[in-house]
């Protein structure tokens, strides 16, 4: 990326004599929302804690907006950053917890109130303006924790899974209200999480690693549709994972005019399979339900194909035909089939 805002550059991280990151490499762009995304130990918050500052014992390079960073000190970076905690100050009020950056920038009083009133406003708050933390909800206290790092108009914001200790409504509607803050202001942030579904609902760009390393990185569409490699296919979503010997089971002989690898791994979403509706130029497959799962607006169904192989496919949840033992017939169009790598 040539216009990259941020660049990592062969950055290196061991604790104790144990590689924690290796080589790592990628870019983002101004204005944008990017996600971390990965299970627990990828080594999500520690590439985050180090382009923040608060790790210094690395090798690499850090640029923010065209300038090496890696050696400054915290204070000096322009970089906000959002934890898990709120790290409010209970004894302050909302209004001097939003202040409390600014007086330490010794800024006039006038620009002071201006700031944090139009802060406070946009996250929702102007009725909580003079409430304490401990008269505030989990999400209000952590709507209080943004507008505090925002009012401060940092370079970049980073936030470290900053909704896993609310509840799943409150957690759904302040990352949608995050996602409107950026999109607003136009703030750039790097987002952490390991929670799927944020980071495809909000996310701009998405960067998955695991053990520390980049897996795969770009758009919530792409990363799920086109998975670099094994992990990916059996991380992201929930993909049927096949090699090519079981697609040949299947009867598929060619995938999109190409000859299948019978050593090659490939993906099926299971949202494009047709259930017991036949479709144009699609395989046939029989078999039945091994067991149904409800997940809300979606049914979920692992189907035994009469090979004996296990398929999942899904369905909006509107559907009083699915039962466990249902004999039953997938569609399935090699067109829908994508090679893993590819």
């Amino acid at each position: 990326m040539t216009d990259a805002f941020l660049q990592i550059q062969n950055l290196e991280i061991s604790f104790d004599g144990d590689r924690i990151i290796a080589g790592l490499n990628f870019a983002i762009h101004k204005n944008t929302l990017t996600t971390f995304l990965g299970p627990s130990g990828s080594g999500k918050t520690t590439v985050l804690r180090a382009i923040a500052g608060l790790n210094q014992k690395l090798n690499g390079r850090i640029l923010l907006d065209g300038k090496e960073i890696q050696k400054l000190p915290v204070n000096k970076r322009k970089i906000g950053m959002i934890f898990q905690s709120y790290a409010l100050f209970p004894n302050l009020t909302v209004f001097e917890n939003v202040a409390y950056g600014l007086k330490a920038r010794k800024k006039s009083n006038s620009e002071i109130h201006d700031s944090v009133e139009k802060m406070i406003s946009l996250v929702g708050l102007d009725d909580k303006i003079n409430a304490y933390p401990n008269n505030l909800s989990g999400g209000q206290k952590q709507r209080v924790a943004i507008a505090r790092a925002m009012v401060l108009k940092p370079k970049l914001l980073l936030l470290d899974e900053p909704l896993s200790a609310l509840d799943a409504k409150t957690r759904v509607e302040l990352r949608n209200q995050i996602r409107h803050y950026q999109q607003q202001l136009g703030i750039t942030m790097l987002f952490v999480t390991h929670d799927q579904t944020e980071a495809m609902a909000i996310s701009d760009n998405v960067i998955v690693m695991d053990h520390g390393i980049l897996q795969q990185q770009g758009s919530p569409a792409a990363i799920y549709a086109h998975p670099a490699n094994n992990f990916m296919a059996n991380f992201i979503g929930s993909h049927n994972v096949l090699d090519g010997k079981d697609l040949l089971r299947l009867g598929f002989n060619t995938i999109k005019n190409q000859n299948i690898n019978p050593k090659a791994l490939y993906v099926i979403r299971p949202e494009l399979f047709s259930f017991d509706q036949k479709i144009e130029n699609a395989l046939e497959i029989s078999g039945k339900i091994k067991s149904i799962s409800v997940l809300g607006d979606r049914i979920s169904c692992e189907f035994q194909t009469e090979k004996g192989l296990l398929l999942r496919f899904e369905r909006l949840n509107k559907n009083s035909s699915f039962s466990i033992g249902k004999l039953a017939k997938l569609y399935l169009r090699d067109s829908d089939i994508v090679k893993v790598g590819s």
